[in-house]
C-alpha cells in the first residue's frame, strides 16, 4: 500500500493573540526582548515553507492496520522562520507524534510587517491518508 503525507504549502491560516515579552533563558535571567506572535495582518506577507520541509512519516503500525486520519496543530513561526511552538488543535496518536515531529523541523522565510521580520501564528493542517 502506498501511503501519503502531504506537507501544506497553502490553506493555512493564520490565528492567536498579540502582545509583548522578554526572554527568559534556561537558567532564568532575562535575554533581549522577544517580540511576540501576533496575527497575520491582512497587508502583511505570510512566512513560506522551504522547499526542504519534508512531510511527516506515516507511522508503520498505523499503515498497517489501515488507519488514516488529520492532524491540526497551531504553530508559531518566528522572525527568523522557525517552528518555535507547536500546540495541537486536533489529532490522534499515533499521527499526533509524527506531525509535531516534522514540523517542529520544518523552517520558513519568516513572515513580514511593514517589511520587517514578524513572528505569528499558522494553522497547519496534514493529512494522514493511504493510496488506494
Amino acid at each position: 500500500d502506498a501511503v501519503e503525507v502531504a506537507a501544506p504549502t497553502d490553506g493555512e491560516f493564520a490565528l492567536g493573540g498579540a502582545g509583548a515579552g522578554v526572554g527568559v533563558g534556561p537558567g532564568g535571567p532575562a535575554l533581549a526582548p522577544v517580540r511576540q506572535p501576533i496575527n497575520l495582518p491582512e497587508h502583511a506577507t505570510p512566512p513560506v515553507p522551504h522547499d526542504s520541509n519534508a512531510p511527516p512519516e506515516y507511522p508503520e503500525e498505523a499503515r498497517r492496520r489501515g488507519l488514516e486520519g488529520q492532524v491540526i496543530l497551531k504553530i508559531v513561526v518566528s522572525e527568523t522562520g522557525e517552528v518555535v511552538r507547536v500546540d495541537v488543535l486536533r489529532g490522534e496518536e499515533p499521527f499526533v507524534r509524527a506531525a509535531i515531529r516534522a514540523v517542529r523541523a520544518w523552517r520558513y522565510a519568516p513572515a513580514r510587517v511593514d517589511g520587517q521580520p514578524a513572528a505569528v501564528f499558522r494553522i497547519v493542517k496534514i493529512p494522514f491518508q493511504i493510496r488506494r
